[in-house]
């Protein structure tokens, strides 16, 4: 039973961050940059945004394996975001923009999740039902 729990918890983190990997196309799509790890505030502006926008669904370490930053790096991000949206000329946009299409992904997401989670639910009742009619009727 506990290998059953840590595979299922291995596969839902797995496919955490293949959400958050979607989100990141997106996010630099709209914003019009290839994702790079260059520390250059061109590049590290908007991954800082990005990061911390995340980290409300994914938290620090499955934000870390998104963008391939120590998760000490993810903390960093969530530290100084006040202070970058404050004084640093251009973060407040890119958090904006990030917050926006990772908020709405991953909502839209739950739902679709949601659903799923009920057709399994209604198919296993069903199931269930056909077993206990065909007691019935033998």
């Amino acid at each position: 039973m506990e290998k059953q729990e840590k595979s299922t918890t291995l596969a839902k983190s797995t496919r955490l961050v293949d959400q958050g990997l979607t989100a990141l196309k997106l996010y630099y799509d709209t914003i019009g940059q290839d994702y790079t790890t260059d520390r250059h505030y061109k590049h590290s502006q908007p991954r800082m945004a990005f990061g911390r926008a995340l980290t409300r669904h994914l938290g620090d370490s499955l934000t870390s394996e998104v963008l391939k930053k120590d998760r000490t790096t993810i903390i960093h991000y969530k530290q100084n975001h006040e202070s970058n949206l404050q004084g640093w000329d251009g973060y407040a946009t890119f958090y904006e923009t990030a917050e926006y299409i990772v908020d709405s992904y991953f909502h839209g997401d739950a739902k679709l999740q949601r659903i799923e989670y009920i057709d399994k639910m209604v198919n296993t009742l069903i199931q269930e039902r056909f077993k206990i009619q065909s007691s019935i009727n033998v």
